[in-house]
């Protein structure tokens, strides 16, 4: 019988203006403990006031790794930060998205400059969640 590895990964990367939390593999029930571990630890590492998190690497997303991105945006936001999605051309995660309806907590973007064009963001380090979320909400079609 094949076994497949049950895997997620993430990896941060510091920009100038923010800090991309880059999410691969499975964010859901099989992996929800190291999922879980990885996103605290990111939590207390994050340096920069503007967080973005990428899932477009996600090879899938259940219920858990939605509760896990809504409990990992209230831990950054409850530290004065701002966060927001990139999902990139990954349509699917886009719509599970959509359908869970994140987009009423947080922007949810194709990419970096979509989000870096808003108004608020000409001086990230001073951007909370509520200015950048209706900037987003201003400009969104």
């Amino acid at each position: 019988m094949k076994q497949h590895r049950l895997s997620f990964e993430l990896e941060m990367v510091t920009e100038s203006a923010y800090e991309c939390i880059k999410l691969t593999g499975r964010l859901a029930y099989d992996t929800q403990l190291a999922a879980e571990q990885k996103l605290a630890m990111a939590a207390v590492a994050v340096k920069r006031r503007l967080v973005l998190i990428d899932v477009s690497g996600l090879q899938f997303l259940d219920s858990t790794g939605l509760a896990l991105l809504v409990r990992f945006f209230k831990q950054v936001v409850s530290t004065s930060r701002a966060m927001a999605i990139i999902v990139r051309d990954n349509a699917v995660l886009e719509k599970i998205l959509l359908i869970a309806k994140l987009d009423r907590l947080l922007p949810i973007v194709a990419d970096e400059q979509q989000l870096l064009s808003l108004p608020p963001l000409r001086l990230p380090d001073s951007v909370g969640q509520e200015e950048l979320y209706s900037a987003w909400r201003q400009c969104r079609p």
